[in-house]
């Protein structure tokens, strides 16, 4: 039994670190994968289902839906990236000052803190692209801020346990500055839980980069995004399932392969 579960863990593990290669490979080189000029409109063949020319049809315009779905990677995912380890890293930072604060100011950041987190993530950045209005920068830079709190709860927490510890006692005892303590034996000990949840932050990051450009707030058509072909796709959805279908399913994918090796990270630090 215990044999079996060991190989289903490996299979899950390269199919999810396979998944990763592609994924990266998308991204960084979508030119790879195909050859198609994801902007190229053919009115003569709009709205072509699946074939061998164009394995997940074409859109309104004519457009290579599977071109598309690759190059769309790009600006999602990229986005998501940035928007989750920016928020990881200034989240981490600040959730380890707080720790080193004074009592009465370490718990009113706390308090900070707490009352930004009462406030759905996605209400925040709807209010930040208020002020910095539509666009790809906007987007993630919205999406950073709205998620940072909940880095920074996590770091504080984890830091609060590492100043407890041992190490960090013995290290106040010989007169070493909080700087280092904070940098040698503090920060060390917040990073695996924030990296872990990190990754599995790409995947809610990538939710919420394609819901907000799926109101427009985010790339505007013609250029690829996976939540702008889903907002297009749904207005032609009787006569092109496909235009829809397939960057819904490249997006729940892509949440799906975050999730699993989010939680594969969890269960190996924990």
């Amino acid at each position: 039994m215990r044999s079996r579960i060991q190989t289903q863990r490996t299979v899950s593990l390269v199919l999810s670190l396979a998944g990763l290669l592609m994924l990266t490979l998308t991204v960084t080189v979508p030119q790879l994968i195909t050859g198609v000029d994801p902007l190229a409109t053919n009115t003569a063949a709009v709205f072509s289902p699946p074939s061998a020319a164009h394995p997940f049809g074409t859109d309104q315009t004519g457009r290579d839906v599977f071109s598309r779905v690759i190059y769309g990677a790009r600006t999602t995912v990229l986005s998501a990236v940035i928007a989750a380890a920016a928020a990881a890293l200034v989240g981490a930072a600040w959730g380890v000052m707080l720790a080193f604060l004074p009592r009465s100011l370490g718990q009113l950041g706390a308090r900070v803190l707490d009352a930004t987190m009462a406030l759905p993530d996605f209400l925040i950045a709807l209010l930040i692209m208020a002020y910095t209005g539509p666009g790809a920068v906007g987007v993630t830079l919205a999406v950073a801020l709205a998620t940072m709190p909940g880095y920074a709860r996590i770091a504080l927490l984890q830091a609060r346990s590492a100043i407890t510890a041992e190490a960090h006692q013995t290290a106040r005892v010989l007169g070493i500055g909080k700087l280092r303590r904070a940098f040698v034996y503090v920060l060390p000990e917040t990073l695996r839980p924030i990296i872990a949840v990190a990754v599995l932050g790409v995947g809610f990051a990538v939710l919420m980069i394609a819901a907000l450009t799926f109101l427009g707030l985010g790339l505007t058509p013609p250029d690829p995004d996976w939540g702008a072909m889903l907002s297009q796709g749904k207005l032609f959805v009787n006569r092109g399932w496909w235009a829809i279908v397939f960057p819904g399913l490249a997006l729940l994918g892509t949440v799906a392969l975050f999730t699993v090796l989010g939680k594969k990270l969890e269960a190996r630090w924990s």
